[in-house]
């Protein structure tokens, strides 16, 4: 049988960093899309504008202006207070962390901190996959199995992200 979750885990292992970082970004949008229904527009409209910077800053190498305007803009979105505790309203706290794996290291730079290691963009994935899955539990059909219904979305998920690399990246056997 064969595993989405394993063969994501050894394609990704072939990519660089460049490319892992735009598709962690992809990740995020996909389950951003399938969640739609439940993200508040200026949030998703915050979400889609940070990714767009996340993708230009990537590509440019650098942190430009644009970028941390779209992280401000999705923060004051996004953020709210609820218990004495800040929390992230649905899907910035996906995007936020599928950006770390391509620009955690230029912003850190950016601030004038020290180096900083990026997030794999794997860890990313299976986070993603998690929330899927959290989200078709709650959304299952009356009288489902909610850990069938869970387990079912994850490996959709999985099987998604797969499908994406392979479709978006060079064989990277190309020159034998």
């Amino acid at each position: 049988m064969i595993v989405p979750s394993r063969l994501l885990g050894d394609l990704l292992e072939q990519i660089d960093q460049k490319r892992a970082a735009h598709l962690a970004l992809d990740f995020a949008r996909h389950v951003l899309d399938l969640e739609r229904d439940e993200i508040e527009e200026p949030v998703w409209a915050a979400c889609l504008g940070y990714v767009e910077a996340c993708h230009y800053a990537i590509d440019l190498g650098e942190v430009p202006p644009r970028l941390s305007e779209a992280k401000e803009r999705l923060w004051e979105a996004a953020a709210r207070w609820n218990t004495d505790r800040h929390v992230l309203a649905r899907g910035a706290g996906l995007v936020l962390d599928a950006a770390r794996v391509g620009t955690e290291q230029m912003l850190a730079k950016a601030a004038g901190h020290g180096p900083s290691t990026p997030i794999p963009c794997l860890y990313v994935a299976r986070r993603l996959q998690a929330e899927v899955g959290r989200w078709a539990a709650q959304h299952r059909p009356a009288g489902a199995d909610e850990r069938l219904a869970a387990r079912r979305a994850r490996w959709e998920e999985a099987r998604w992200q797969v499908r994406h690399v392979i479709a978006s990246e060079p064989n990277p056997h190309e020159d034998a």
